[in-house]
């Protein structure tokens, strides 16, 4: 199965609507939730018509200084996300073989009219095989926590949005002043970007999820990469740049030794 991290954002209860209130009550009251299904394309992809099954849209529910935050799955919204993405991601020649126009025509028609609803935005970003460098930018090493479970040890990060946020826009000035390569200030923009509009008391959560398993537990206990990544992004800051470069060489080495498993499956 694809190993798969993720980037959540827990709102509290009352930033969501009365009618979404009153459901994630009831399902914190039924106990917690699965795991969403990774949607993936093992060949040819099927826009499936109508709107998923309410057992297919719960969400993650936590509770935390006596206070219930809510990340919802959206797992439609999610699914034709990716849909289009996969699309984009493949040569133009081989893409209807994949992922038919038609199809690709309706997951954006209905794409857009979820846009025009405020409360249907993605609470959850999944990476493959890897955990991306700038979702560090969010958190500080003191929000790293480890754990250990059946599946063995585990890593996640957790944050109020307002701290991850004031992070990412302190990594995005001292880009900016540095002259970093623009590619990489955009996907930090971006990321920064998707964090507005949530409300600024809720929870962000880096999951390693499955990535975990690319890794020995020694290895995840020795593993402090926000740590290492704001090291990098201190040496830009003190006009250090090769520090910088070696701290980072370091860094992203690593997590592509965890990508080349993409590659052999």
């Amino acid at each position: 199965m694809t190993r798969t991290s993720y980037l959540r954002v827990y709102q509290p209860l009352r930033a969501f609507s009365q009618s979404e209130r009153a459901r994630w009550l009831a399902q914190s009251e039924r106990g917690a939730a699965l795991e969403p299904r990774p949607v993936s394309w093992l060949s040819k992809a099927v826009l499936p018509s109508g709107t998923m099954s309410s057992a297919s849209e719960g969400a993650f529910i936590r509770r935390c200084d006596n206070e219930t935050f809510v990340c919802p799955w959206r797992t439609r919204l999610r699914m034709l996300s990716g849909l289009l993405e996969f699309r984009g991601s493949i040569p133009q020649v081989v893409a209807d073989a994949f992922v038919p126009e038609c199809d690709a025509r309706r997951a954006a028609r209905e794409l857009d009219d979820m846009g025009a609803r405020p409360e249907m935005r993605s609470h959850m970003l999944h990476s493959n095989w890897h955990v991306p460098v700038r979702w560090f930018a969010a958190f500080a090493d003191l929000d790293r926590i480890l754990v250990e479970d059946r599946n063995g040890v585990r890593i996640r990060y957790e944050a109020r949005l307002f701290d991850a946020a004031t992070r990412l826009a302190q990594a995005i000035d001292v880009l900016e002043e540095s002259q970093i390569e623009e590619s990489i200030t955009v996907l930090v923009r971006e990321l920064a970007g998707w964090l507005e509009g949530f409300d600024p008391e809720s929870l962000v959560e880096l999951d390693y999820g499955s990535v975990a398993r690319s890794f020995s537990d020694d290895e995840l206990v020795d593993d402090h990469s926000a740590a290492e990544l704001w090291a990098c992004v201190n040496a830009l800051a003190a006009g250090d740049p090769m520090s910088a470069a070696e701290i980072f060489s370091d860094l992203t080495e690593r997590w592509s030794r965890a990508r080349t498993h993409e590659v052999v499956n």
